[in-house]
């Protein structure tokens, strides 16, 4: 009997010592283009550590470990979720919403609040800079005079249910610029396309807007977000759709060498986990 008490005890004190392990939660993400999975864990743990990033600030708190995979698609990440491949998937806020919004059994697991991110359009930096100061020119005239907020405000605030709101764009048929842009469709209703192949909310209204701005036609593009990069190196497209991730990092995971920036023209700092 001594000896069992004595078993007892030594467990006891052993798993008191030596917690028990608990094996990373498996979190899917669009693709990152400037870092591999294992480099976009290790990443975010470090910012988590030095808190820099408010990660995981809202309950239930993620207190294990955390291990991202990449995933090209949001139709990838949620066939995963559902395959039990992953036990969440991680979007932004707005984004989350919509997906809880069109389609049942998802829920929030948890909350992240990070500095802020920011879309923007993608463009190469070897090509001349002028298209890209048009963009910004026009992005800061539709700040300055209250259009980003009111497209914000229909195709991102007050959604709705349902397909965002169809875009239309003018022609100009006597100006031959052209530029085509690639959108993702990844990030609804901020960067959407309609199953039909019709691209729609935010960004399409936005490109509409600098298209009238600037009296040039533009033409879209459908990719995957894990194509963006390749996209606009193989000169399929001119510009694309791109989030810029927080700023003032001493690396940016989603922004490869040769690849130029317009000003931003939305931003959030909220992200939801959900699982199902």
């Amino acid at each position: 009997m001594r000896r069992f008490f004595l078993s007892l005890l030594m467990f006891a004190i052993v798993a008191w010592v030596i917690p028990a392990y608990s094996a990373p939660m498996k979190v899917g993400i669009l693709s990152k283009l400037n870092m591999t999975q294992e480099e976009y864990s290790e990443f975010i743990a470090a910012g988590r550590k030095a808190g820099a990033w408010g990660l995981f600030s809202s309950k239930p708190v993620h207190d294990e470990p955390v291990e991202f995979a990449f995933y090209d698609s949001l139709q990838a990440l949620q066939l995963a979720l559902n395959a039990g491949e992953i036990g969440e998937i991680f979007l932004p806020k707005a984004v989350a919403e919509y997906v809880m919004n069109i389609a049942e059994g998802y829920k929030v697991s948890a909350i992240a609040r990070t500095r802020p991110a920011y879309f923007s359009f993608g463009f190469r930096e070897d090509d001349d800079p002028s298209m890209r100061e048009k963009f910004n020119n026009a992005i800061n005239s539709m700040k300055g005079d209250g259009t980003l907020a009111i497209l914000q405000a229909r195709y991102i605030a007050e959604p709705g249910v349902g397909e965002p709101d169809s875009v239309e764009f003018k022609k100009f048929p006597n100006v031959d610029t052209k530029i085509i842009v690639g959108v993702t469709g990844d990030l609804p209703p901020v960067d959407y396309v309609s199953p039909n192949g019709k691209a729609a909310g935010f960004n399409t209204a936005v490109l509409a807007e600098i298209g009238r701005r600037l009296e040039i036609n533009i033409e879209l593009l459908d990719i995957d977000a894990g194509a963006r990069a390749s996209a606009l190196a193989s000169g399929r497209a001119d510009a694309v759709s791109w989030i810029q991730g927080h700023k003032n990092v001493d690396k940016d995971s989603d922004i490869p060498e040769g690849i130029e920036l317009s000003e931003p023209y939305y931003e959030w700092n909220e992200f939801l986990f959900l699982s199902r």
